[in-house]
């Protein structure tokens, strides 16, 4: 089986390699979906009976992966029985910028070789190749050479690699493809040359999703010849121009890792760290019991510096409590329930808004709410 996809929200394709005996395709048992799916109907599709369309007993749910299990299906000649088949499937959705992303591009290809554009799916819903487009920029800076990646329905899944070439025989036979149903081969790739050039991916809006303005002294500087050796992306969730957020592949990878994990791939890992709030209730009446709200924190290292700042309910802010603190590993801050000019604020929730950052960039938000309930008298 080649794979599956949702037509619409009540009805699944499935595509096959061979072509099917139509009397068992069309027996419904056969199906078997995740979730509690009921199959309804099962239609195989004359006249080559490839594909098998399903009528589902309920919708699809949207950010929802199904696994589609397939039994005792044989092809025309009585092949194939015994053999259970599975494939993905899912309701596609149109993506907005950067649910999808260059995630590493060879423009520079060896011998005999070809280019190749490999994308990522960072978002958590399923997406159609078929609504995507890749491209370029022309010298005035307008799109050009826009190219579908398919005209046929191609899902690409959360965290899935997809790989874009005019040559797939090519790139499979100089690089290691771990997952080759991940590539796709359209007729002509737009331009993009060796020493610096732009890629634009596009949905079907004409949306551009992601861009890239390449240069080949982006690579390692030690790298002395460039042909063959794809730039990867280090970091998916850091912006797709910084040039520090690429790298040359690496040798030990055959300088290009394409349909899987790049080989210069990192975590961009978030602050570690932690703020807490206490009481939950304060009651700044000057008693002596929970008249100040604390503000603790605690890092694994120093070099930590937060801000802090007090909104109510309606999002307005009362108090700038902090502002370019230097902290230490462990400590807190206080607040007493004044607002910015040292009056008595009212009653109520109020939201306590920690931002910790360093200077190796890292940063974290810790949103808290915590209730005045007494005030002075």
């Amino acid at each position: 089986m080649l794979g599956a996809h949702a037509t619409d929200s009540m009805h699944i394709v499935l595509v096959f390699d061979e072509t099917l005996d139509s009397l068992q395709a069309s027996v419904k048992e056969n199906y078997i979906c995740s979730d509690g799916m009921v199959i309804e109907l099962a239609e195989p599709g004359a006249p080559l009976f490839n594909t098998v369309r399903l009528k589902l007993s309920a919708p699809l749910l949207k950010e929802k992966i199904y696994n589609l299990h397939v039994r005792k299906i044989v092809d025309c000649s009585g092949n194939g029985a015994g053999n259970e088949f599975s494939a993905k499937a899912g309701l596609a959705q149109m993506p907005g910028a950067s649910d999808i992303v260059i995630n590493e591009i060879l423009f520079n290809p060896p011998a005999d070789g070809a280019d190749y554009i490999e994308l990522y799916n960072r978002s958590d819903h399923v997406i159609n190749a078929k609504i995507l487009y890749i491209a370029n920029r022309n010298s005035a800076g307008a799109t050009s050479s826009i190219k579908q990646l398919n005209d046929e329905d191609v899902l690409i899944f959360p965290s899935d690699f997809i790989v874009v070439t005019d040559n797939a025989a090519a790139v499979k036979q100089q690089y290691l493809v771990k997952d080759p149903g991940a590539v796709i081969e359209i007729t002509t790739m737009p331009s993009y040359p060796n020493a610096s050039g732009a890629v634009v991916l596009l949905n079907a809006m004409g949306e551009v999703l992601d861009e890239l303005r390449y240069n080949e002294n982006w690579h390692l500087g030690l790298v002395t010849n460039y042909k063959g050796v794809a730039l990867e992306r280090i970091a998916y969730d850091q912006p797709t121009q910084d040039k520090n957020n690429w790298h040359s592949a690496a040798a030990s990878a055959g300088y290009g890792t394409p349909t899987y994990q790049n080989s210069q791939f990192s975590v961009h890992e978030q602050l570690r760290g932690e703020v807490n709030i206490s009481p939950g209730v304060f009651s700044p009446d000057n008693d002596g019991h929970d008249d100040f709200l604390t503000i603790a924190y605690q890092f694994p290292e120093p070099g930590y510096v937060c801000n802090i700042t007090l909104f109510d309910v309606r999002g307005r802010s009362v108090r700038y409590l902090v502002r370019n603190g230097i902290c230490g590993t462990k400590g807190y801050f206080r607040w007493d329930g004044l607002d910015e000019k040292n009056r008595q604020t009212g009653m109520g929730i109020y939201i306590v808004l920690t931002e910790v950052y360093n200077l190796k960039g890292k940063t974290k938000r810790f949103k808290q709410a915590v209730t005045l309930a007494k005030l002075r008298q």
